[in-house]
């Protein structure tokens, strides 16, 4: 068995092919990307968040401002995803406001019926962009392919809603394909 839970919930240990997982305060375990090309989505136990740590093999991986979080929910391969976005306003170097850039991201995820529970919230120092979406492949694949694709959707989410800032969006796009993933 390429993953094992030992202990309780308050003394749980992961073990990844043998080696400890690092547990953060918020509960989630720091995955190393090196390890996942051994694993399959359904490899991972149920209900217990996980967190890429670095890049994965093929290089892929989320950006810094970025905490995404993956756990199964079910005996199925498909995973819950929950993308939590921080940027702190005094390093923002956007080309456009960092309210109006995640406005932009927001109304991307609402127009989608995959995402759930979207917000944010802006403060002097930071502005949070949360949603959360299920994943799932008709194919079987590895938890790399799997993550990459899962990369793939946030990134989409990201360039969706710095296009829309752009002047002429509407004009550029047919109707039902402007905020389509």
């Amino acid at each position: 068995m390429f993953v094992q839970v030992t202990g309780d919930s308050h003394k749980q240990e992961v073990l990844v092919m043998g080696e400890r997982l690092e547990r953060q305060q918020d509960g989630c375990y720091l995955l190393p990307g090196r390890l996942v090309h051994a694993l399959k989505p359904h490899d991972l136990p149920v209900g217990i968040p996980f967190k890429l740590s670095g890049a994965l093999p093929s290089g892929y991986g989320f950006y810094r401002e970025d905490s995404v979080i993956f756990r199964r929910t079910n005996d199925t391969p498909s995973l819950w995803i929950d993308v939590t976005s921080t940027y702190m306003v005094a390093e923002w170097d956007g080309m456009f406001s960092v309210e109006a850039t995640v406005e932009a991201r927001k109304h991307v995820v609402e127009q989608q019926q995959q995402f759930a529970f979207v917000l944010s919230e802006a403060t002097e120092q930071h502005v949070i962009f949360h949603y959360e979406f299920s994943w799932s492949s008709e194919q079987e694949m590895d938890l790399e392919s799997a993550l990459e694709s899962i990369c793939d959707t946030v990134i989409e989410v990201e360039a969706r809603g710095n296009a829309r800032l752009w002047p002429g969006y509407g004009n550029c796009m047919e109707e039902d394909e402007q905020d389509k993933l």
